[in-house]
């Protein structure tokens, strides 16, 4: 083959492209369906790897808030055991009679001189 006849045909393929002709010139029309199938896999393919990602971005925010809800537990946890252990020495030292009570002001800073 020339260089010529291999131009030629490179430019009508282009052409044929261009002008929509190209399955029809290599005679792809009896691979219709196949070719519809092989597209609408493709499809697929691509909106399942879409809402895996969508998935995965739901996941990884949710683990960040379930982290922010633990502490935020683990805070009220630590201050309910702090009001019981508290209250529960205030009640221990009225039956022992003691007028000793929990502070209701804030404590008085002495300075050293």
């Amino acid at each position: 083959m020339s260089m010529r006849t291999i131009w030629h045909a490179i430019r009508n393929t282009f052409k044929a492209i261009r002008n929509g002709e190209f399955l029809l010139r290599i005679r792809a029309d009896k691979f219709y369906m196949h070719i519809m199938y092989l597209f609408l896999l493709m499809w697929m393919t691509i909106l399942l790897s879409l809402q895996v990602d969508k998935t995965l971005t739901r996941v990884g925010d949710n683990k960040v808030k379930l982290e922010k809800l633990r502490i935020h537990h683990a805070e009220k946890e630590a201050a309910l055991v702090k009001l019981h252990s508290a209250s529960a020495a205030e009640i221990r030292l009225k039956e022992l009679g003691s007028e000793a009570a929990l502070p209701t002001e804030p404590a008085t800073v002495i300075k050293k001189k």
